[in-house]
């Protein structure tokens, strides 16, 4: 048989205690209930809450607190005759608690797949509805100990941040801890209002994915940008120009000149996708580098438009033809359909060049 008492308190009540049920359930007529400053005590009879005596010392049979009277009137009005009753203290003080998850998330817009969420974070607490409270998680699980609704709470939290985590993205999260942090404790407080909890605050301190699928988002995003594929293409042609730069022989670096306008022209060069199918690309006129100045020229050339060298491989056959201009003529000026010198067309240029891309001789 439980042992019998006439007073009752919260023993060894500690800082982080949230809930504690006196261990006597035999409880004489006129007994003192002692119940601490931000605490309240429950009388719980053949499970059903009694009533809620709040902060101060009450004695049983006091005439001012009905449901006492009745719990006196139980007991057949004998001063000294036990009745049963539980008495269970509840903590009204904000408490602190931590959370960890690992679940999936999608990774960012446009990019739906589900990759590894691992997150963790602070929240704070406090119960503000005892009686549905004591309804909705200790009637429930039949449980009285601050273990117990710890053990609750870090479950309940859990699950219900994983639900809301798993509607946003990982990127947007990641991108703005705070942000992300309020929204979730606005989505899940209305189901901790529910059993009487009011969520003070939630801290989402960090998220992680694995390493995998980390590389996986980072490239997605790199190449995804606005300048991603701009980027994707430049690393290409670094390449192309470290594996010219390291070829042996004389020729490899006037031969990388020429050919590194026309890849960029190769590596430009993409289908253009329509509603009802590829539309045929515009034919694009080949440029190549001159290797002396850097001017563009239309491939192939003999002789630079810019600064009159000849091209690189076709020096032996521009050298004759810049020897057979007439010696000492004096340079023409104007707007040229032929070159006067070696009579090449010229006229589809848009403008007379400085030096005929033919003969080299000086036009202007």
């Amino acid at each position: 048989m439980a042992e019998k008492t006439n007073v009752v308190f919260w023993e060894s009540q500690g800082p982080d205690d949230i809930i504690y049920r006196s261990p006597h359930s035999d409880l004489r007529t006129i007994t003192s209930v002692t119940v601490p400053e931000h605490a309240v005590a429950l009388f719980i009879r053949d499970g059903k809450l009694e009533g809620v005596l709040e902060p101060g010392r009450h004695v049983v049979t006091s005439a001012n607190v009905p449901w006492l009277t009745k719990l006196y009137n139980l007991a057949l009005g004998f001063k000294e005759t036990p009745f049963k009753v539980w008495i269970v203290f509840i903590s009204l003080k904000m408490f602190n608690g931590k959370w960890g998850i690992r679940s999936m998330i999608k990774a960012a817009q446009e990019y739906e797949v589900p990759i590894v969420l691992m997150g963790n974070g602070d929240y704070q607490f406090r119960i503000n509805d005892v009686a549905l409270f004591y309804t909705q998680v200790l009637g429930g699980t039949n449980s009285y100990s601050t273990g117990d609704v710890n053990g609750f709470m870090k479950s309940f939290i859990n699950e219900q941040i994983i639900q809301q985590m798993n509607s946003q993205y990982y990127m947007d999260i990641m991108n703005n801890l705070e942000k992300a942090s309020t929204s979730t404790k606005i989505l899940i407080e209305p189901y901790f209002m529910q059993r009487g909890i009011e969520l003070l605050s939630l801290k989402i301190n960090e998220v992680q994915t694995s390493e995998e699928d980390r590389k996986k988002v980072f490239e997605y995003l790199q190449f995804s940008s606005k300048n991603g594929e701009s980027f994707k293409k430049y690393e290409v042609m670094d390449r192309m120009a470290d594996a010219i730069g390291n070829s042996q022989g004389g020729a490899a670096m006037g031969t990388g000149m020429l050919l590194f306008p026309q890849m960029y022209q190769q590596l430009q060069q993409q289908p253009v996708a329509g509603i009802q199918g590829q539309q045929q690309q515009q034919q694009q006129v080949t440029k190549v580098m001159c290797p002396t100045c850097g001017g563009l020229n239309d491939y192939p050339y003999k002789f630079c438009a810019n600064c009159g060298q000849p091209s690189p491989q076709l020096n032996a056959q521009a050298a004759p033809a810049a020897a057979a201009a007439p010696a000492g003529a004096a340079a023409p000026t104007g707007k040229f359909k032929n070159c006067p010198y070696c009579g090449q067309d010229i006229g589809g240029l848009p403008k007379t060049p400085k030096f005929c891309p033919y003969c080299s001789e000086q036009l202007s």
